[in-house]
C-alpha cells in the first residue's frame, strides 16, 4: 500500500515532493524541477483512482520499476547502485 499517500493523509502532492527530494538529493540535481514534480502528483492521482484503493504488492513493484525507468532517462550515466539505492528510499516512501 502506499501509506503515506493513502493512509497517514499526506496526499500525493507530499508523496511527490518526497520522491523528488529523493531523486535531487542522490543524483545531485540543482535547479528547478517542477514539471518532474507536476508528473509524479498527476501519476500519483491516476495509480489511486485506477485500484479503488486495491494497490497490491504487484502493482507498488510496477510503480518502483516505472520510477526507475524515469531515472534512467534523466540520469543515464548513473552509477546501478545509486540508482538502487534512490530506489530503495522511494519504496520506503510508497
Amino acid at each position: 500500500m502506499l501509506y503515506n499517500f493513502f493512509v497517514s493523509g499526506t496526499g500525493e502532492a507530499g508523496v511527490a515532493q518526497s520522491i523528488v527530494n529523493v531523486i535531487k538529493g542522490k543524483f545531485n540535481i540543482v535547479g528547478e524541477v517542477a514539471h518532474l514534480l507536476n508528473n509524479l502528483t498527476f501519476k500519483l492521482k491516476v495509480i489511486y483512482r485506477s485500484f479503488d484503493g486495491n494497490f497490491s504488492w504487484a502493482d507498488l513493484g510496477g510503480a518502483i520499476l516505472d520510477l526507475g525507468q524515469l531515472i534512467l532517462t534523466f540520469v543515464p550515466a548513473a552509477k546501478i547502485t545509486t540508482i538502487i539505492s534512490a530506489l530503495w528510499d522511494i519504496s520506503t516512501i510508497l
